[in-house]
């Protein structure tokens, strides 16, 4: 089977998000049917993808009554690096049912589910009942608006009345995507302020985050505005890594590749404009997320605008590194950087 996530399908879009959230209901006449996938505004080009739908269409959620599954906290499954946590819920309707035997009250079958790397997989369980239960209580008597949205979108006329289905349940839709958002940046910020920094799983989430492109070092910080919160993570336009190094009291001024040394030589300078005493620097390179050191260094004093040149061995085969200053006294991490040796090829 070709790999769901292959350079050259549209899915590849998945693996440059922290989170993707699936909003489905079961259709009378065609089954399992996306309603909305966040954050892809473009995400009914992607539910028509096999590849990229197919741990979803085959997730035991579907499988399960709401009797079944009401005593279990959700239900899991697995596929390819990834976690999809699911949930399903009776929700409110009003629209004309399309089988025969169902009545206009009967209610809506909805499914959300969370898709997140296996390697933050821990926050995973409560950010699947945090939406679950938000949408329950906001978007009620509403979801079936946007069923009917999707429906008349099918229709080859498209009558005054249709047209009128369709613009309300796309600015439901629009609510519903807003919400998402709200919840999964408050949660990420506050899960991982909250989980035990020195825990494998936590250290492994945090390695995963700083591949992506966010500053993690401020996390256990107490006395630093949380630049975090200004990170929209989903908006890949974004370039939130430079604005956070611009602020940061350590910046990498330059890295350099030496191909015939095979080594990867690292200027940081001290932007603190105050001396700097007991950092420790660790650089690691990554394989599956999981971190392993190659050079550690300690640094007694650095003076303020002193620029300091660290040098590590490349590992054969392994094109991402994290680059750490650490505070001794503490074991806080003050800078992290991933550092990828393709683009520094290009």
């Amino acid at each position: 089977m070709a790999d769901l996530f292959n350079s050259k399908s549209p899915e590849k879009a998945l693996k440059e998000e922290i989170c993707v959230v699936y909003i489905l209901y079961f259709d009378e006449a065609k089954g399992h049917v996306p309603l909305l996938i966040f954050p892809f505004e473009e995400g009914y080009k992607l539910k028509d993808d096999k590849r990229f739908m197919r741990p979803i269409k085959y997730h035991p959620v579907w499988f399960l009554s709401i009797e079944e599954q009401e005593p279990l906290d959700h239900i899991d499954l697995e596929f390819k690096g990834y976690t999809f946590f699911g949930k399903k819920f009776l929700t409110k309707s009003k629209r004309k049912k399309r089988r025969a035997g169902l009545k206009e009250e009967s209610p809506e079958i909805i499914v959300v589910i969370a898709s997140v790397s296996n390697d933050i997989a821990i926050f995973g369980d409560e950010l699947i009942h945090l939406i679950t239960d938000e949408i329950k209580e906001k978007f009620d008597d509403k979801l079936f608006k946007i069923i009917e949205c999707e429906i008349a979108k099918n229709e080859i006329i498209k009558t005054p009345e249709i047209k009128k289905i369709i613009e309300e349940g796309m600015k439901i839709k629009e609510d519903l995507n807003k919400l998402i958002r709200k919840i999964t940046d408050n949660y990420f910020l506050n899960a991982i302020k909250q989980k035990d920094l020195h825990s494998m799983n936590q250290q492994k989430a945090l390695s995963y985050l700083a591949l992506k492109g966010i500053d993690v070092s401020s996390i256990s910080d107490k006395k630093k505005p949380d630049y975090f919160l200004n990170i929209k993570l989903f908006d890949p336009s974004i370039k939130s890594a430079n604005e956070l190094a611009l602020k940061a009291p350590f910046i990498i001024t330059s890295v350099t590749l030496i191909e015939d040394s095979q080594e990867l030589e690292i200027t940081v300078q001290n932007n603190t404009g105050k001396e700097i005493k007991d950092v420790i620097i660790n650089i690691t390179h990554l394989k599956e997320f999981f971190e392993k050191e190659i050079m550690e260094q300690d640094i007694d004093l650095w003076f303020p605008e002193e620029e300091l040149l660290f040098i590590s061995p490349i590992i054969p085969n392994i094109n991402e590194y994290l680059f750490f200053i650490t505070k001794k006294e503490n074991k806080e991490k003050i800078l992290s950087k991933k550092i990828d040796l393709k683009s520094l090829k290009n």
